[in-house]
């Protein structure tokens, strides 16, 4: 592990240890490898604080996507309920159409024998439309 640190401090471990005056080198040599350590363990220590403080940010960021993430699926199964209802709501609103336009087709048939004559889907239209003409249905007098 000492030897990690020297490599990343660019400290190295060989001193000159023979001779009178290899004492002050190897204090001197010492005290710059206690230096190089001791900021390479700086290093570390703020390396780590980063560290720390992405996982705190990126958790946080975590818990509020996953609020996010449960108000829309909440919203989601919200607007499939009012799609739903809308959908009942149209398919009634059809049925009802179609029943109305059955009941049209069958009282312009006995009224007017509209059937027999145009026949197809259009009678029931052509039987609302003399229904609601002015004349009612009547040939129109000429007038003099």
């Amino acid at each position: 592990m000492i030897e990690a640190l020297r490599s990343v401090s660019g400290v190295s471990g060989n001193s000159p240890t023979n001779g009178d005056d290899a004492a002050a080198p190897q204090i001197f040599d010492q005290q710059g490898e206690a230096a190089g350590l001791s900021i390479a363990i700086q290093r570390l220590i703020t390396e780590r604080d980063h560290y720390k403080n992405q996982a705190a940010t990126q958790e946080r960021d975590i818990i509020r996507l996953r609020a996010l993430n449960d108000e829309l699926r909440h919203q989601n199964k919200h607007v499939a309920l009012v799609r739903d209802h809308y959908m009942r709501v149209s398919i009634e609103l059809v049925t009802q159409l179609k029943h109305v336009d059955q009941v049209l087709k069958d009282v312009a048939k006995k009224t007017y024998g509209v059937a027999a004559e145009f026949g197809g889907d259009d009678a029931g239209l052509v039987a609302l439309a003399r229904r609601l003409s002015p004349n009612s249905g009547q040939p129109q007098q000429a007038s003099s």
